[in-house]
């Protein structure tokens, strides 16, 4: 009976919706994230019209959620004015006082900080997965992953904007195991104290 069920629930999983609500999930982690870490008012996201574009800003980090179900990249695209805004911003101080490695660090832990949070959405749903290091490069690189672009995988872009500046944010997803997915819900997970020390 066991094995029937399993077999069962293998042929009615929809691969649309399972990759309708991983996209959801992540953006919902990443934009909670982005604006808790930064202390960003009037936020806004919205679609990127041209997604072939790949070069989104001068600068991008990204980090790896991996496990034997899926493989996530995530990606932040941004400029270093726009990083060194984010963090005075959140420490409340003057733009001066930030500088330029300041600010990297910064949006290398808002790397670590999405990556948890879509760690702990997999976790609630049963899916083991582990966290790489962040890494910050030039925005350039995009090209690189660009030409190698797999249509098998799931990618998504889009932006986060509010009044002082705006991100390009994305993901590429790789799943591996369709079925593990069933138990994967869109929440409205509420703001922890995670984001709210200072990160430096």
């Amino acid at each position: 009976m066991g094995a029937e069920s399993a077999e069962a629930r293998k042929a009615v999983v929809d691969t649309s919706a399972v990759k309708e609500v991983l996209k959801q999930v992540i953006r919902h982690r990443v934009e909670n994230t982005i604006v808790r870490a930064s202390a960003l008012k009037e936020h806004k996201l919205q679609e990127v019209s041209n997604s072939d574009d790949f070069l989104y800003g001068h600068w991008m980090s990204l980090i790896l959620v991996s496990g034997s179900a899926v493989r996530v990249i995530l990606k932040i695209h941004f400029d270093t004015a726009t990083s060194r805004n984010m963090l005075a911003n959140k420490l409340k101080k003057k733009l001066d006082d930030i500088d330029d490695r300041m600010a990297m660090d910064h949006m290398r832990e808002m790397c670590n900080l999405m990556a948890g949070a879509l760690k702990a959405a997999f976790n609630n749903a049963n899916i083991i997965t582990g966290i790489s290091i962040p890494l910050v490069t030039s925005g350039f690189d995009e090209a690189v992953f660009s030409d190698k672009i797999d249509p098998r995988k799931i990618h998504d872009v889009w932006k986060i904007t509010w009044p002082e500046g705006e991100l390009a944010c994305s993901s590429v997803l790789d799943v591996l195991s369709w079925n593990d997915f069933t138990e994967l819900k869109i929440d409205e997970d509420k703001p922890d104290d995670e984001g709210d020390g200072e990160f430096l």
